[in-house]
């Protein structure tokens, strides 16, 4: 517990730092070893916690807590899939939102202007909508894999349209409240 709360304390302060870095000079311009040195740690430490730099921006901790809460919705009986992704989502968001609000705001900010961000983004969609397909066959809340993956798609598609209400309005509005609309 207190090795992996280190290395969050790490990652969270390397993607602050390369936030302000990134907004101040370019994505491009800067690398992951100016990165490291603003955060006192070796280069190898920034690619072994991130990979790579769009990582750095695009990093969540806060997906294992999605999963952990939508498996648990899904499982109870009588609930609803879509409403379970809501709860699941706005449970989730209540919790980091109030703290971390501006940075969730910045992160989609540079992921909508800078290309390289957006392309991984999409990518992360798609791993997004793997995993609750996942979460839907294992919760046998889907009857086939068509079923999940379809779901799961529409869930992540309306995820997307929040996201990017969300920052159409720069953050106005909560992403909760987005979601729900």
């Amino acid at each position: 517990p207190r090795r992996a709360e280190r290395r969050r304390e790490v990652m969270r302060r390397a993607q602050a730092i390369a936030l302000d870095a990134f907004e101040a000079r370019g994505f491009e311009r800067v690398s992951i070893e100016e990165i490291a040195r603003a955060t006192d740690v070796g280069p190898a430490t920034i690619y072994r916690h991130f990979g790579t730099k769009e990582r750095l921006v695009l990093w969540d901790p806060y997906e294992p807590a999605l999963f952990e809460r939508l498996a648990a919705r899904l499982a109870e009986p009588g609930v609803e899939v879509g409403a379970a992704m809501l709860e699941a989502l706005g449970e989730t968001l209540a919790t980091f939102y109030q703290t971390d609000r501006e940075r969730i705001l910045r992160r989609t900010r540079l992921t909508r202007a800078t290309p390289s961000l957006a392309q991984a983004a999409a990518a992360d969609l798609v791993a997004l909508r793997g995993a609750i397909a996942a979460i839907l066959r294992q919760t046998k809340r889907a009857k086939d894999e068509l079923e999940a993956r379809v779901v799961a798609g529409a869930l992540v598609a309306a995820l997307e349209a929040a996201a990017d209400h969300w920052l159409d309005l720069d953050g106005r509005l909560s992403l909760e409240r987005c979601l729900r609309m």
